[in-house]
């Protein structure tokens, strides 16, 4: 600001913004400082003893403080990078900003709000500045009234701000409302009256006298003697809130010193913004009145409708509510019922029968059998959203359409609108055809591109349903609308459906190629043989059904589609995949979407993409912290993908005793994340599934774990034995597992569709899980347990109590099936 030599920087400061708050932490600021003016710059500093100034209404919050408390020590240090006349400012102890500094920065404000994305952070930017203003008292009157409705414009959308902004506003436009509105006439007629008596002449009208005095003439206006016997205080307009004290109100010419440079609103701008306010936090009383007397007829039934209720419900207090509004917006719309055919001006237009401009309309008496008649001619301004207003509350598509056709195919609400009422009734080629023309009108909305694209996903056309969620996420600017994890699963949904449909259709063409291609060859074979005695080259009824063989077997719009592009199925697969990893970004704690991610990561061909498997099978046990969360498929695709090559650790330093020691994978390793995994988080959820045991088991044996790879064994065989009712105290205790039965297994493979358990003694599914789990548990035993110091030599003698134990709860059930001579098997290898 080298013309004004003002100085001013967004910098940070440590502070308390709650009461209940122990800690300080960065709060943002505006450090600002005017330019002292000299005795001979020749500038005048407009100064006021008294400056008035509206009220700034106090917080009253339970938990936030009034204004940021900054810590004590928190001016700048020497080393910052702020200018070195602001170094020694405090954010709570600034100096006086002159006028035009403070629009300056309510300028700054504006351009911020303006052209950066709407959202909380620009919101936390631009708040500061308002700040800054507002604790300077001594100021314009309407540099202040600005800063308070910079202020609650953002605390409009705070929850715990949220009243004192709508209050600051309505303070606001009470003032101005107060003191610029000239008193209202008593009614109608005696304005008319007043009228009609000032055009005869009558002594009412204010009169010019030019009188001398002192040799000089003078030009004085001499008011008109009132004629009316009423006050006209009694007619003046009232405020919302107590009156202002003279102190808090200023001249119209403090008022109008700098309104060019702060370019504020008009009176029923701030009005109808103050309706607005009204109507966000549910208080459409307000709002509605203030719509009135602004003559925002639309937002008036708007309001109505969304506070309807019938006439005639149970407990009496209905409004009618919608009824009126279709009222008002027919009046606006259509001629009388009992109208008859219009006159025409010398324009060419229809002479309206009906005063539209009439402040005084009473719309409560209006009533939609009054207004059946002939459409207005021209329409109103705004015609296109009332009718799609109308049509809302109707449910009439022709509405729909005849705003349309009257914004000239360019009101995009229009046929948004006829989209979502053809999808109440399920006609999705209607819905589908709506939005491609709305999205027509307006390409810049994230929201109709989203519906879009739900509209074609439901019609199986995956490649557009695919554009139009690609559409909604470039448009959006926020994750309000388009790019939030709705959105992103979504496209990430067809993208999947793309990629089937090409593979399927890849896998066709293939199929027919082949069966073509053996059919040409025999062909080729019968014109050797007979080459030279074909005359007539017409195609035989034998070449046409080939060619539409071909035409059956031309790509489709899928995969035509793909190839235009350039994508190959895997690639639509690994956009499907980072889509919907950016949705589970954003929708942290929706373990559907996760689990989207473990599928598709996993069915990455040639390589899965194990990270990802590990990463959102972690964050799906996270959420749902259930043995049900647990998809024994992933989960042996990571321990297969582990188990497959070698530990590590036996060669180099430590020799032998290296090679027997217990091996832990480098960190950032697939293996150390897989083993994390199982044992941090598979681990602690496993109370009655067999399945999982088996996989630790596994694993830790890999890792040369082999008390701990035994003692998972005997875990999965308890799990698996220990259905209908049936407690064993498994082989003599084990390594370490405990001897209690566990809870009935519910795994697939043992369990209903209703995740009931299954009796092992009735199931022969279960039955032949057991009979693994046994199989499993003697090979442990056979394999590890010599390794273990507590089993030793003793674990043949475990291993044949377990099978014993399984064979007499279930000969009777089991003696002649194949199971059964699989255990015989197992216990006459033990006795060797």
């Amino acid at each position: 600001m080298e013309t004004s030599g003002f100085l001013y920087a967004l910098s940070g400061a440590l502070g308390k913004r709650t009461k209940f708050q122990e800690k300080d932490i960065s709060q943002l600021v505006v450090l600002g400082k005017s330019r002292q003016l000299g005795t001979d710059s020749g500038v005048t500093e407009h100064k006021s003893s008294d400056p008035a100034a509206p009220a700034a209404l106090p917080l009253n919050d339970d938990t936030l403080l009034e204004k940021i408390d900054f810590k004590g020590d928190a001016g700048a240090k020497p080393t910052s990078e702020l200018p070195e006349q602001l170094r020694d400012l405090t954010p709570d102890n600034q100096p006086k900003l002159k006028p035009e500094d403070q629009i300056i920065l309510l300028t700054e404000a504006t351009l911020k709000d303006t052209f950066s994305p709407s959202d909380s952070l620009t919101s936390e930017e631009i708040l500061p500045f308002a700040v800054r203003v507002i604790n300077d008292k001594s100021t314009n009157w309407q540099i202040y009234t600005q800063a308070l409705l910079v202020r609650s414009r953002i605390e409009l959308h705070r929850s715990r701000t949220l009243e004192r902004a709508v209050l600051q506003m309505q303070a606001v436009v009470d003032q101005v409302i107060v003191d610029t509105q000239a008193p209202i006439p008593a009614s109608k007629d005696a304005a008319r009256a007043a009228d009609h008596e000032g055009s005869n002449g009558d002594s009412s009208v204010p009169s010019i006298q030019i009188t001398a005095t002192n040799g000089q003439s003078t030009t004085t206006l001499t008011p008109a003697p009132s004629t009316s016997t009423s006050a006209p205080a009694s007619n003046k307009p009232t405020s919302f809130l107590p009156a202002p004290k003279p102190s808090e109100s200023a001249s119209a010419q403090d008022r109008l010193r700098y309104v060019n440079a702060l370019a504020s609103p008009p009176r029923w701008h701030l009005e109808s913004e103050l309706a607005y306010a009204w109507a966000s936090v549910g208080s459409l009383v307000s709002a509605t009145e203030i719509f009135k007397r602004l003559r925002l007829w639309a937002e008036v039934a708007l309001c109505l409708a969304s506070n309807a209720t019938s006439d005639d419900d149970q407990d009496g207090r209905g409004s009618g509510g919608e009824e009126k509004a279709r009222a008002i917006i027919r009046w606006r719309l259509y001629h009388r019922t009992d109208s008859h055919a219009a006159s025409k001006d010398d324009d060419g237009f229809e002479d309206d029968d009906d005063d539209l401009d009439d402040a005084d309309t009473d719309i409560s008496a209006l009533k939609i059998s009054h207004f059946q008649g002939p459409e207005r001619s021209p329409p109103p301004p705004n015609a296109p959203r009332l009718f799609c207003i109308l049509g809302d509350l109707e449910n009439d598509e022709a509405h729909y359409e005849r705003a349309w056709e009257i914004s000239g195919r360019r009101f995009a609400r229009a046929q948004r609108s006829l989209g979502e009422l053809h999808l109440r009734n399920r006609e999705w080629t209607k819905a589908r055809n709506a939005y491609v023309a709305a999205v027509a009108a307006n390409r810049l909305s994230p929201e109709m591109w989203g519906r879009l694209g739900d509209i074609e996903l439901r019609l199986g056309r995956f490649p557009a349903a695919a554009e139009a969620f690609q559409r909604a996420i470039a448009t959006s600017n926020g994750t309000e609308g388009g790019e939030d994890a709705r959105t992103w699963s979504n496209l990430g949904s067809a993208l999947l459906s793309w990629y089937r449909e090409v593979v399927a259709e890849v896998k066709v063409t293939k199929d027919g190629k082949l069966e073509n291609n053996g059919i040409a060859e025999e062909k080729k074979e019968e014109a050797e043989e007979d080459e030279g005695n074909d005359v007539d080259s017409s195609p035989t009824p034998k070449s046409l059904a080939d060619d539409d063989d071909d035409k059956e077997t031309m790509p489709s719009t899928s995969t035509a589609r793909a190839a235009r592009l350039g994508k190959r199925p895997q690639q639509l697969l690994q956009d499907a995949l980072e889509a919907f990893k950016r949705g589970a970004t954003i929708a942290h704690s929706n373990w559907r979407i996760w689990d989207n991610v473990v599928t598709l990561a996993a069915s990455l061909s040639p390589v899965p993409a194990f990270d990802d498997v590990v990463l959102a099978t972690r964050n799906v046990l996270r959420i749902r912290k259930s043995e049900d969360a647990l998809d024994v498929d992933v989960l042996t695709l990571l321990v297969r993908e582990v188990t497959g090559r070698p530990a590590g650790g036996g060669e180099g330093e430590g020799g032998a005793a290296a090679a027997e020691a217990v091996y832990d994978p480098p960190r950032a390793t697939i293996q150390k994340k897989v083993v994390d995994l199982l044992e941090a988080d598979v681990v602690p959820l496993l109370t009655s599934r067999s399945e999982p045991w088996a996989l630790v088991s596994r694993l830790r044996a890999w890792r040369r774990d082999w008390a701990g790879a035994l003692d998972a064994a005997e875990k999965g065989w308890r799990a698996a034995v220990a259905g209908a009712g049936i407690g064993v105290s498994g082989g003599g205790g084990g390594s370490g597992a405990g001897s209690s039965s566990l809870a009935a297994v519910t795994s697939s493979a043992s369990a209903d569709g209703h995740g009931q358990s299954k009796d092992w003694l009735l199931d022969a599914d279960a039955w032949d899980v057991v009979v693994q789990r046994t199989g499993e548990l003697v090979a442990a035993y056979e394999n590890y347990g010599e390794r273990v110091e507590s089993i030793g030599p003793k674990w043949r003698g475990k291993a044949r109590m377990s099978v014993r134990s399984v064979m007499s709860k279930g000969r009777e059930a089991w003696e002649a099936s194949e199971g059964w001579g699989v255990l015989e098997g197992l216990l006459e290898g033990l006795k060797t």
